[in-house]
């Protein structure tokens, strides 16, 4: 898998690039729900449960910081109901976000190719 967000974060905006970040953090754990099931993945975009259903647990501090990933995902699709965050998304707090993002990304990569 390839990690391009940060590339969209320069060209258009922090909010896209967090958003494409949630995209690519759920499709790496839908592939390791797959592998670890041999089933399709149920149809959610919900991080957190998506993390439940892995074979090995993944900790609460990880769960947690999946579950506050989720606002990405909301609150970029409905611009028009969340002004408080796009208020929120300065450069440095997409910067900071993307950072985790991408080290949760890393490590799920990391249990994919386990």
């Amino acid at each position: 898998m390839i990690w391009r967000p940060r590339r969209h974060f320069l060209k258009r905006s922090g909010i896209l690039a967090l958003f494409i970040g949630h995209l690519a953090l759920e499709k790496c754990l839908k592939a390791i729900v797959v592998r670890d099931t041999g089933e399709h993945a149920p149809r959610t975009h919900n991080l957190p449960m998506l993390a439940g259903m892995l074979s090995a647990p993944v900790g609460d501090e990880r769960l947690e910081k999946l579950a506050e990933f989720m606002e990405f995902h909301l609150e970029s699709r409905y611009p028009d109901q969340h002004y408080e965050f796009y208020q929120r998304c300065t450069k440095r707090f997409c910067t900071a976000k993307l950072r985790e993002i991408r080290e949760m990304f890393q490590w799920l990569q990391q249990r994919l190719e386990k």
